[in-house]
């Protein structure tokens, strides 16, 4: 978004009418500077009014015809506020004579609806298409399928996050978030949802999917809670191109790989655990290799001797020890008799030592 930009939106000055009384398009629009801006004075489109309807549209600089090539649609969106009910989609204008954004409103012909819508407890990502039937002459909504993957997040971070579209005549579809794949199918199959318009037969060329030209882009919507920011749209058939947008816009934006990781954990606290342990475990490891201590080294001391110390004798080799020759024992008993022989032996024995310590005494006495 530019200021240039900016002078080719029109405000719409249409009343919507509704059962029980008319409606004015009275929210309002500004620009402001993101917070994140890449650049000096680069701005975005800011939905500022809450429990307004708001609409805004400008024209191409020519009409875009999808006959013959795949159609890109890709955005920015960031909720500045907590979402209660606010849409964000946009809408592909069908290029008709009746054509006038100043009066642009719900009732005006699109070729094309895309984009995130909440309600309540609803977080939903339109893909709605407006095909010609070619039996009758007749238009028909086609609404893709939801996706299957949880959208709260992308309504409650207040982050901006790109919403892209790619669309392709053999009604093949890709839907990315922050260029992540979410979604895809075909939307000519029993699947789709089929809702018939009263409008009548756009005045344009339908392309092989069945949806008309589109002459501009439109945003109209109805916000509790205002403060939807939108950036950088691009409507283009060339997908190299639409990298290379992306890249140069969307890509220069994004955080490194050490604040994603950080932002991550707000959603997944249990990260915390897994970096700690990725991280540590490393350093723990490289630790006890280039400092080694006893309790993690082997036995052997001498691997702590270094070059600077002094010379240490050699070890020698652990010996079994010798063993030692078994004295003579005298032959143990074998029979009563003989342990009968053994005490009288035995006696005989303390008698004489009796004897003999009796005769010492008397010689020292002596």
């Amino acid at each position: 978004m530019c200021a240039v930009c900016y002078r080719r939106w029109v405000l719409s000055k249409a009343v919507k009418e509704t059962n029980a009384e008319a409606l004015k398009y009275d929210g309002q629009w500004v620009l402001e500077e993101p917070e994140a801006a890449m650049y000096p004075g680069n701005r975005a489109l800011v939905m500022k009014s809450s429990g307004r309807h708001h609409a805004i549209a400008a024209y191409l600089h020519r009409p875009f015809t999808f006959m013959h090539t795949p159609l890109c649609l890709q955005y920015e969106v960031k909720f500045g506020r907590d979402v209660e009910c606010s849409g964000a989609y946009i809408k592909l204008l069908t290029q008709t004579h009746q054509l006038r954004l100043s009066q642009f409103s719900e009732a005006t012909p699109y070729s094309v609806m895309f984009g995130p819508d909440k309600c309540g407890t609803s977080h939903r990502l339109h893909l709605i298409v407006r095909v010609t039937d070619s039996s009758n002459g007749r238009n028909q909504e086609i609404h893709a399928p939801q996706p299957a993957d949880d959208l709260t997040v992308y309504f409650t971070d207040r982050q901006p996050h790109l919403y892209t579209l790619q669309l392709y005549l053999d009604s093949r579809y890709e839907i990315f978030i922050d260029q992540s794949l979410i979604s895809q199918g075909r939307l000519l199959t029993d699947e789709v949802q089929y809702t018939e318009s009263s409008d009548s037969q756009p005045e344009s060329p339908v392309s092989g999917l069945g949806a008309g030209s589109v002459g501009a882009l439109g945003l109209e919507l109805w916000s509790l809670s205002g403060e939807v920011m939108f950036d950088n749209f691009l409507l283009t058939d060339d997908l190299e191109l639409a990298e290379r947008w992306t890249q140069d816009t969307w890509g220069r934006k994004q955080p490194g790989l050490l604040e994603r990781l950080l932002i991550a954990t707000n959603s997944r606290p249990w990260l915390w655990g897994v970096y700690v342990f990725t991280v540590g475990l490393p350093i723990i490891l490289f630790i006890s290799y280039m400092w080694p201590d006893k309790r993690f080294g082997p036995p052997d001391q001498d691997y702590y001797y270094k070059k600077s110390d002094e010379p240490q004798p050699d070890r020698q080799p652990d010996r079994q020890p010798e063993r030692q020759p078994e004295r003579d024992q005298p032959d143990r008993p074998t029979s009563l008799s003989d342990y009968g022989a053994v005490s009288r032996g035995g006696a005989r024995r303390r008698e004489t030592q009796k004897v003999q310590r009796k005769s010492d005494l008397e010689v020292e006495n002596e």
